[in-house]
C-alpha cells in the first residue's frame, strides 16, 4: 500500500471516530455506540487486516470508556454497576469485532493474492507463465517503439530433456526444470521477464538490451553446464546443458510475433549445430 493510501485510510478512521462520538454526544442515544463504533473497526480491518482491526477495536473500547465516564454517558447512567456493565460488554464486543473482521479481511486478501499469483505464474517453476509472457511482450514492444530502445528475447531449450525423463523419471525431470529456472533468474536483471514458455522451453525478455543479450544467454548456458543435477542410485549426479537463441527488436523483427519467430529460429540453429551453445538470429 502506498503512503497516500495509508494516509487516506488513517484519516478516514479518525473522521469516523470523530463523527460517531459527536453524533452520539449530541443525540444522547447511548444504544447507537454498539453499531456506530463498528465503522472505524471495519475500515481498519479491511485496510490493515487482523492487527488493524484489533488496534482500532482497543481504541474503540478506550474511547467508549472515556466517553462513558466523562461525557454524556456519565450523565445518563448514574448506576455505576450498569455503567461498568455497559463498558465491559462494549469492550468485549469491539475486541471480538476487530479480531473477526481483521481475520476475515486478511484471509480474503491472502486468497486473492494467491489466485493472482497462480494466474500469472507457472505452478512448477514459479516463473511467469506463457499467457503473462505474451502480454508483457506486447507491452514491451510498444514501449520499445515509443522510446526507440531495443528489446531482446532469449529462447532457451533444455538439451535431450526427453531422454532425461525417460531415464530418471518425471519427478527428477521436474526438479531439473525448477533448478534451471532458478539459474536463469539468478543470471539476469531484476527487470528482465523470465517465463516458462512451454515444456522444457523458457523465454527471457530483456528490455533496453541489444545484441549484448547474447552475453546474458551465455552466462545462463555456462551456469547450467557447470551445475549438477540429481539422478538415481546408479548415476547420482547428472550434467545437463541448454541451447539458446537470441533475437533483438527492431534489428531482427518488426513486431512481437516476428521477434518470437526469429528467436526460435536462432534456437533451432543452436540445436542443429550441436546443442549447448547460443546462436543469434542472422549470424
Amino acid at each position: 500500500m502506498r503512503t497516500g493510501e495509508h494516509l487516506a485510510s488513517f484519516l478516514l478512521i479518525l473522521i469516523s471516530f470523530a463523527f460517531v462520538s459527536i453524533f452520539i454526544n449530541f443525540t444522547g442515544q447511548l444504544n447507537l455506540y454498539w453499531y456506530l463504533y463498528i465503522i472505524p473497526i471495519f475500515i481498519a480491518a479491511i485496510t490493515y487486516n487482523l492487527v488493524g482491526g484489533l488496534i482500532v477495536g482497543i481504541m474503540s473500547a478506550g474511547i467508549l470508556t472515556f466517553w462513558f465516564y466523562t461525557g454524556v454517558g456519565a450523565g445518563l447512567i448514574e448506576n455505576r454497576t450498569v455503567l461498568g456493565y455497559e463498558i465491559s460488554i462494549g469492550t468485549i464486543i469491539f475486541l471480538i469485532a476487530g479480531l473477526i473482521l481483521g481475520y476475515i479481511s486478511g484471509k480474503q486478501k491472502r486468497q486473492q493474492t494467491q489466485l493472482e499469483r497462480l494466474s500469472v505464474h507457472d505452478r512448477l517453476t514459479g516463473l511467469y507463465n506463457y499467457s503473462y509472457f505474451v502480454d508483457r511482450l506486447d507491452e514491451e514492444i510498444k514501449r520499445s517503439k515509443r522510446y526507440e530502445i531495443p528489446l531482446a528475447l532469449i529462447m532457451i531449450d533444455i538439451d535431450y530433456f526427453k531422454d532425461f525423463n525417460d531415464t530418471f523419471g518425471h519427478e527428477k525431470g521436474n526438479k531439473v526444470l525448477k533448478d534451471i529456472a532458478v539459474i536463469i533468474k539468478e543470471k539476469v536483471r531484476d527487470i528482465d521477464i523470465v517465463a516458462r514458455y512451454g515444456g522444457e522451453e523458457f523465454a527471457v525478455l530483456l528490455p533496453n538490451i541489444g545484441k549484448e543479450a547474447k552475453e546474458a544467454a551465455e552466462r545462463i548456458r555456462k551456469s547450467v553446464e557447470l551445475a549438477e543435477f540429481e539422478g538415481d542410485f546408479e548415476e547420482p549426479i547428472v550434467k545437463k546443458t541448454i541451447s539458446a537463441g537470441v533475437a533483438v527488436y527492431p534489428v531482427d523483427a518488426s513486431d512481437d510475433t516476428e521477434l518470437v519467430v526469429r528467436a526460435d529460429e536462432a534456437l533451432y540453429k543452436a540445436k542443429e549445430s550441436g546443442r549447448n551453445r547460443t546462436c543469434e538470429h542472422g549470424k
